[in-house]
Protein backbone atom coordinates (compact mmCIF):
# COMPACT_ATOMS: atom_id res chain seq x y z
CA UNK A 1 0.00 0.00 0.00
CA UNK A 2 3.06 2.03 -0.50
CA UNK A 3 1.86 5.51 -2.12
CA UNK A 4 3.50 4.73 -5.75
CA UNK A 5 2.22 5.51 -9.33
CA UNK A 6 -0.88 7.79 -9.94
CA UNK A 7 -0.88 8.93 -6.22
CA UNK A 8 2.92 9.64 -5.89
CA UNK A 9 3.64 12.93 -5.88
CA UNK A 10 -0.06 14.19 -6.04
CA UNK A 11 0.07 18.10 -6.93
CA UNK A 12 -2.46 20.77 -4.47
CA UNK A 13 -5.55 19.81 -6.82
CA UNK A 14 -4.89 16.11 -6.49
CA UNK A 15 -4.03 16.17 -3.12
CA UNK A 16 -7.70 18.34 -2.53
CA UNK A 17 -10.06 15.72 -4.32
CA UNK A 18 -8.31 12.91 -2.47
CA UNK A 19 -8.52 14.65 0.85
CA UNK A 20 -12.33 14.90 0.29
CA UNK A 21 -12.62 11.48 -0.91
CA UNK A 22 -10.76 10.81 2.36
CA UNK A 23 -13.57 12.54 4.02
CA UNK A 24 -16.04 10.54 2.79
CA UNK A 25 -14.52 7.53 3.98
CA UNK A 26 -13.90 8.88 7.56
CA UNK A 27 -17.57 9.85 7.81
CA UNK A 28 -18.78 6.18 7.00
CA UNK A 29 -16.22 5.15 10.06
CA UNK A 30 -19.01 6.62 12.41
CA UNK A 31 -21.25 3.90 10.72
CA UNK A 32 -18.99 1.21 11.20
CA UNK A 33 -18.67 2.16 14.58
CA UNK A 34 -22.15 1.98 15.38
CA UNK A 35 -22.84 -1.30 13.54
CA UNK A 36 -19.93 -3.39 15.36
CA UNK A 37 -20.43 -4.23 18.77
CA UNK A 38 -17.37 -4.11 20.62
CA UNK A 39 -16.89 -1.59 22.82
CA UNK A 40 -14.46 1.34 21.66
CA UNK A 41 -11.21 -0.30 23.12
CA UNK A 42 -11.49 -3.70 21.56
CA UNK A 43 -13.01 -1.67 18.58
CA UNK A 44 -9.97 0.40 18.06
CA UNK A 45 -6.98 -2.47 18.90
CA UNK A 46 -8.75 -4.90 15.96
CA UNK A 47 -8.77 -1.62 13.65
CA UNK A 48 -5.00 -0.69 14.20
CA UNK A 49 -3.92 -4.19 14.09
CA UNK A 50 -5.96 -5.30 10.93
CA UNK A 51 -5.04 -2.22 9.19
CA UNK A 52 -1.44 -1.83 10.73
CA UNK A 53 -0.94 -5.62 9.42
CA UNK A 54 -2.37 -4.76 5.97
CA UNK A 55 0.34 -1.85 5.23
CA UNK A 56 2.74 -4.27 6.45
CA UNK A 57 2.03 -6.74 4.34
CA UNK A 58 1.98 -4.82 1.40
CA UNK A 59 5.40 -2.87 1.68
CA UNK A 60 7.04 -6.55 2.60
CA UNK A 61 5.45 -7.85 -0.44
CA UNK A 62 6.66 -5.12 -2.45
CA UNK A 63 9.92 -4.81 -1.05
CA UNK A 64 9.52 -1.35 0.50
CA UNK A 65 9.54 -1.90 4.23
CA UNK A 66 11.66 1.47 5.92
CA UNK A 67 13.89 1.33 8.84
CA UNK A 68 13.69 3.83 11.43
CA UNK A 69 16.10 5.02 14.21
CA UNK A 70 15.66 4.10 17.86
CA UNK A 71 14.68 7.98 18.06
CA UNK A 72 12.41 8.28 15.33
CA UNK A 73 10.90 4.95 16.51
CA UNK A 74 9.48 6.38 19.71
CA UNK A 75 8.37 9.42 17.86
CA UNK A 76 6.43 8.13 15.35
CA UNK A 77 4.59 5.37 18.28
CA UNK A 78 3.94 7.97 20.23
CA UNK A 79 1.86 9.78 17.27
CA UNK A 80 0.31 6.68 16.53
CA UNK A 81 -0.82 6.20 20.20
CA UNK A 82 -2.53 9.58 19.74
CA UNK A 83 -4.61 8.91 16.97
CA UNK A 84 -5.56 5.49 18.66
CA UNK A 85 -6.62 7.22 21.67
CA UNK A 86 -8.75 9.76 19.48
CA UNK A 87 -10.58 7.28 17.61
CA UNK A 88 -11.30 5.34 21.32
CA UNK A 89 -12.88 8.87 22.46
CA UNK A 90 -14.70 8.87 18.92
CA UNK A 91 -16.11 5.79 19.07
CA UNK A 92 -17.16 5.73 23.11
CA UNK A 93 -18.51 9.08 22.05
CA UNK A 94 -21.02 7.35 19.08
CA UNK A 95 -21.61 4.52 21.61
CA UNK A 96 -22.73 6.68 24.86
CA UNK A 97 -24.76 9.12 22.56
CA UNK A 98 -25.29 8.92 18.35
CA UNK A 99 -23.24 9.22 15.35
CA UNK A 100 -24.84 13.13 15.10
CA UNK A 101 -23.20 14.41 18.31
CA UNK A 102 -19.96 12.51 17.71
CA UNK A 103 -19.47 14.12 14.52
CA UNK A 104 -21.04 17.35 15.09
CA UNK A 105 -18.73 18.10 18.01
CA UNK A 106 -15.85 16.46 16.05
CA UNK A 107 -16.14 19.60 13.88
CA UNK A 108 -14.18 21.50 16.74
CA UNK A 109 -10.96 19.78 15.43
CA UNK A 110 -9.90 23.18 13.64
CA UNK A 111 -10.31 25.11 16.83
CA UNK A 112 -7.36 22.77 18.54
CA UNK A 113 -5.06 22.84 15.39
CA UNK A 114 -5.06 26.83 14.86
CA UNK A 115 -3.93 26.60 18.49
CA UNK A 116 -1.23 23.79 18.78
CA UNK A 117 -0.26 23.95 14.94
CA UNK A 118 1.81 27.75 15.56
CA UNK A 119 3.34 26.28 18.71
CA UNK A 120 4.77 23.49 16.49
CA UNK A 121 5.86 25.07 13.81
CA UNK A 122 7.00 28.12 15.44
CA UNK A 123 4.81 30.77 13.41
CA UNK A 124 2.44 33.55 14.33
CA UNK A 125 -0.48 32.79 15.10
CA UNK A 126 -2.78 33.23 11.50
CA UNK A 127 -5.85 35.76 12.57
CA UNK A 128 -8.28 34.10 9.72
CA UNK A 129 -7.80 30.94 10.79
CA UNK A 130 -8.85 31.87 14.47
CA UNK A 131 -11.77 34.09 13.06
CA UNK A 132 -12.40 30.55 10.68
CA UNK A 133 -12.35 28.84 13.94
CA UNK A 134 -15.08 31.31 15.71
CA UNK A 135 -17.28 30.27 12.46
CA UNK A 136 -16.85 26.75 13.13
CA UNK A 137 -17.51 26.70 16.58
CA UNK A 138 -20.83 29.13 15.66
CA UNK A 139 -21.58 26.22 12.99
CA UNK A 140 -21.07 23.97 15.30
CA UNK A 141 -23.85 25.26 18.33
CA UNK A 142 -26.36 25.74 15.20
CA UNK A 143 -25.89 22.19 14.24
CA UNK A 144 -26.13 20.49 17.45
CA UNK A 145 -29.59 21.84 17.56
CA UNK A 146 -30.09 19.91 14.46
CA UNK A 147 -29.89 16.20 15.55
CA UNK A 148 -32.89 15.41 16.86
CA UNK A 149 -32.84 11.31 18.03
CA UNK A 150 -36.56 9.83 18.63
CA UNK A 151 -37.34 6.55 19.78
CA UNK A 152 -33.98 5.39 21.36
CA UNK A 153 -34.24 8.82 23.01
CA UNK A 154 -30.37 9.42 24.58
CA UNK A 155 -31.11 11.41 28.00
CA UNK A 156 -29.34 14.12 28.89
CA UNK A 157 -26.29 12.46 30.26
CA UNK A 158 -25.53 10.33 27.66
CA UNK A 159 -25.41 13.67 25.45
CA UNK A 160 -23.38 15.85 27.21
CA UNK A 161 -21.13 12.67 27.75
CA UNK A 162 -20.75 11.65 24.39
CA UNK A 163 -19.85 16.22 23.64
CA UNK A 164 -17.19 15.94 25.81
CA UNK A 165 -15.81 12.99 24.46
CA UNK A 166 -15.46 14.02 21.04
CA UNK A 167 -13.87 17.19 22.22
CA UNK A 168 -11.58 15.08 23.64
CA UNK A 169 -11.43 12.91 20.21
CA UNK A 170 -10.92 16.54 18.28
CA UNK A 171 -8.44 17.70 20.55
CA UNK A 172 -6.14 14.53 19.94
CA UNK A 173 -6.72 14.51 16.33
CA UNK A 174 -5.40 18.03 16.70
CA UNK A 175 -2.32 17.33 18.05
CA UNK A 176 -1.98 13.93 15.54
CA UNK A 177 -2.83 16.10 12.71
CA UNK A 178 -0.09 18.55 13.50
CA UNK A 179 2.61 15.97 14.49
CA UNK A 180 2.05 14.14 11.66
CA UNK A 181 3.15 16.90 9.23
CA UNK A 182 6.37 16.85 10.75
CA UNK A 183 7.12 13.54 10.37
CA UNK A 184 5.62 12.34 7.08
CA UNK A 185 8.08 15.47 5.80
CA UNK A 186 11.08 13.35 6.43
CA UNK A 187 9.69 10.08 5.59
CA UNK A 188 7.84 7.61 3.99
CA UNK A 189 3.79 7.28 4.73
CA UNK A 190 3.06 3.97 4.15
CA UNK A 191 6.01 3.40 6.82
CA UNK A 192 5.17 5.71 8.79
CA UNK A 193 1.16 4.22 8.92
CA UNK A 194 3.03 0.82 9.51
CA UNK A 195 5.20 1.75 12.49
CA UNK A 196 2.04 3.97 13.95
CA UNK A 197 -1.02 1.43 13.32
CA UNK A 198 0.90 -1.34 15.24
CA UNK A 199 2.69 0.85 17.79
CA UNK A 200 -0.78 1.54 18.38
CA UNK A 201 -2.04 -1.71 18.78
CA UNK A 202 1.24 -2.98 21.06
CA UNK A 203 0.00 -0.60 23.59
CA UNK A 204 -3.47 -1.11 23.90
CA UNK A 205 -2.51 -5.12 24.19
CA UNK A 206 0.09 -4.18 26.92
CA UNK A 207 -2.15 -1.87 28.66
CA UNK A 208 -5.23 -4.92 27.96
CA UNK A 209 -3.04 -7.55 29.90
CA UNK A 210 -2.10 -5.19 32.68
CA UNK A 211 -5.65 -4.04 33.05
CA UNK A 212 -5.92 -7.99 33.11
CA UNK A 213 -8.96 -7.80 30.92
CA UNK A 214 -6.63 -9.57 28.28
CA UNK A 215 -5.97 -12.34 30.43
CA UNK A 216 -8.90 -13.61 29.40
CA UNK A 217 -9.18 -15.90 25.81
CA UNK A 218 -13.02 -14.26 25.74
CA UNK A 219 -11.80 -10.93 25.80
CA UNK A 220 -9.67 -11.61 22.66
CA UNK A 221 -12.79 -12.94 20.50
CA UNK A 222 -15.14 -11.23 17.56
CA UNK A 223 -18.82 -11.93 16.86
CA UNK A 224 -18.90 -13.31 14.00
CA UNK A 225 -21.18 -10.36 12.76
CA UNK A 226 -18.73 -7.91 13.22
CA UNK A 227 -15.74 -9.22 11.35
CA UNK A 228 -17.54 -8.26 7.82
CA UNK A 229 -17.78 -4.51 9.72
CA UNK A 230 -14.07 -4.58 11.20
CA UNK A 231 -12.94 -5.93 7.69
CA UNK A 232 -14.40 -2.76 5.68
CA UNK A 233 -13.07 -0.62 8.61
CA UNK A 234 -9.73 -1.66 8.57
CA UNK A 235 -8.96 -1.88 4.96
CA UNK A 236 -10.56 1.30 3.67
CA UNK A 237 -11.41 2.98 6.48
CA UNK A 238 -7.88 2.76 7.98
CA UNK A 239 -4.93 1.13 5.85
CA UNK A 240 -5.79 3.10 2.56
CA UNK A 241 -7.77 6.55 4.27
CA UNK A 242 -4.83 6.41 7.34
CA UNK A 243 -2.42 6.35 4.80
CA UNK A 244 -3.76 9.04 1.89
CA UNK A 245 -4.07 11.17 5.01
CA UNK A 246 -1.01 11.27 5.30
CA UNK A 247 -0.06 11.93 2.04
CA UNK A 248 -1.61 14.66 0.98
CA UNK A 249 -0.05 16.29 3.83
CA UNK A 250 2.99 16.85 1.63
CA UNK A 251 0.74 19.16 -0.05
CA UNK A 252 -1.69 20.79 2.53
CA UNK A 253 -1.65 21.93 5.64
CA UNK A 254 -2.76 20.58 8.99
CA UNK A 255 -5.35 23.29 9.27
CA UNK A 256 -6.95 23.16 5.52
CA UNK A 257 -6.81 19.19 6.12
CA UNK A 258 -8.75 20.23 9.58
CA UNK A 259 -11.21 22.25 8.15
CA UNK A 260 -11.97 20.10 5.08
CA UNK A 261 -12.79 16.99 7.56
CA UNK A 262 -15.34 19.24 8.99
CA UNK A 263 -17.07 17.74 6.33
CA UNK A 264 -17.23 14.48 7.76
CA UNK A 265 -20.30 15.64 10.18
CA UNK A 266 -22.28 16.41 6.80
CA UNK A 267 -21.51 13.16 5.47
CA UNK A 268 -21.88 10.97 8.40
CA UNK A 269 -25.25 12.54 10.00
CA UNK A 270 -26.82 12.07 6.17
CA UNK A 271 -25.73 8.69 6.02
CA UNK A 272 -26.65 7.70 10.07
CA UNK A 273 -30.26 9.20 8.94
CA UNK A 274 -30.30 6.84 5.80
CA UNK A 275 -29.39 3.69 7.67
CA UNK A 276 -30.84 4.49 11.13
CA UNK A 277 -33.59 6.12 10.64
CA UNK A 278 -35.58 8.30 13.46
CA UNK A 279 -32.68 7.57 15.51
CA UNK A 280 -30.83 9.77 13.72
CA UNK A 281 -33.05 12.44 12.55
CA UNK A 282 -32.25 15.95 11.63
CA UNK A 283 -33.57 19.37 12.16
CA UNK A 284 -33.79 22.35 10.15
CA UNK A 285 -30.34 23.77 12.15
CA UNK A 286 -28.69 20.76 11.19
CA UNK A 287 -28.90 22.35 7.59
CA UNK A 288 -28.06 25.65 8.95
CA UNK A 289 -25.17 24.78 10.79
CA UNK A 290 -23.88 22.30 8.41
CA UNK A 291 -23.95 25.36 5.64
CA UNK A 292 -21.76 27.54 7.80
CA UNK A 293 -19.46 24.67 8.22
CA UNK A 294 -19.13 23.74 4.61
CA UNK A 295 -18.77 27.91 4.22
CA UNK A 296 -16.09 27.57 5.97
CA UNK A 297 -14.28 24.98 4.10
CA UNK A 298 -14.57 26.99 1.15
CA UNK A 299 -13.60 30.55 2.80
CA UNK A 300 -10.71 28.74 4.02
CA UNK A 301 -9.80 27.54 0.26
CA UNK A 302 -10.07 30.77 -1.19
CA UNK A 303 -8.22 32.40 1.13
CA UNK A 304 -5.21 29.93 1.04
CA UNK A 305 -5.58 29.96 -2.76
CA UNK A 306 -5.76 33.62 -2.85
CA UNK A 307 -2.74 34.43 -0.59
CA UNK A 308 -0.47 31.40 -2.57
CA UNK A 309 -1.32 33.15 -6.12
CA UNK A 310 -0.14 36.64 -4.48
CA UNK A 311 2.90 34.79 -2.89
CA UNK A 312 3.68 33.48 -6.61
CA UNK A 313 3.05 37.10 -8.46
CA UNK A 314 5.29 38.74 -5.42
CA UNK A 315 8.51 36.08 -5.81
Amino acid sequence: MQVTGRFAGMNRRQSTWMLHFIVLIFGFTGILGKLISLEAERLVFWRVLLGGGLVWLWLTLRGNTQRFSRKDIWKIALVGCTAAAHWIAFFASIKISNVSVALATLATTPVFVSVIEPLVHKRRVDMREVVLGVVIIAGLVVLLWGPAPTGAMIDLSAYYNGVGLALISAALAAVFATFNSVLVRSHDSANLTRVELLSAAFVLAVLFLAQGKGLDVEFWSVPTEDWVWLGLLATLATAFAFLMSIEVMKELSPFTTAVAINLEPVYAIALAALIFGDEERMHGGFYLGAAIIVGAVFVNAWLKRRARLRAEDQA
